[in-house]
């Protein structure tokens, strides 16, 4: 496994250790108790601050590469197939986004986290990363499960665009109630954490 490689599954398993030690789960992403114990040791030296550097380093290149793809792609071959906007399908517009949304993120955050780890991931960090068996299938399966999640949420943004056009229904309310009860689920999840920790 390359260095290159390896960096970035070490802060894969930052972000997934950190999330572990606050007693959450991220759904769709599980591992072995030996996976856990390797992404541990993978994370060891990454620092807090290098660990932040580098979410900021990723969103700022897959914020640019989304651009590309949305101007360059997915706008281009909007106005070539669908050069009369009032005649277009709702099925075929949402499947032409569903698809560069799929390949935007699909291709796009594995870009943006190559580089990232290349530009943050340090001489220092590298050297203090030992490549082990079974790296190249963990890093198999974590790639796996994004392209899992980018295909099931791709795949509902279809059927979920056709209903909302067949039914009528106005989006903003509901996706505002979503929004706050995805903000009191993650803090109930966080206040849980916190007193699991301190109960151990």
């Amino acid at each position: 496994m390359t260095s290159s490689a390896l960096a970035r599954l070490a802060f894969w398993a930052k972000g997934m250790v950190s999330i572990n030690d606050a007693r959450m789960e991220w759904p769709g992403f599980s591992y072995t108790d030996a996976e856990w114990a390797r992404m541990r040791t993978l994370s060891e030296p990454i620092g807090v601050g290098t660990y932040q550097l580098f979410t900021i380093v990723n969103a700022v290149i897959f914020i640019i590469i989304a651009a590309i793809g949305i101007f360059g792609a997915f706008l281009p071959l909007a106005t070539l197939l669908f050069p009369v906007p009032a005649d277009t399908s709702a099925l075929k517009f949402s499947s032409l986004l569903a698809a560069c949304a799929f390949l935007i993120i699909g291709l796009g955050l594995p870009i943006s986290m190559r580089l990232s780890a290349m530009l943050v991931g340090g001489k220092t960090m590298r050297a203090a990363l030992v490549s082990a068996p079974g790296d190249e299938a963990l890093a198999s399966k974590v790639s796996w499960q994004i392209n899992r999640i980018m295909m099931i949420l791709c795949g509902l943004l279809v059927p979920g665009i056709l209903l909302f056009i067949a039914y009528d229904i106005e989006a903003g309310p509901i996706i505002t109630a979503l929004k706050w009860l995805a903000i009191a689920l993650m803090a109930v999840s966080t206040v849980t954490g916190i007193r699991r920790q301190r109960k151990s």
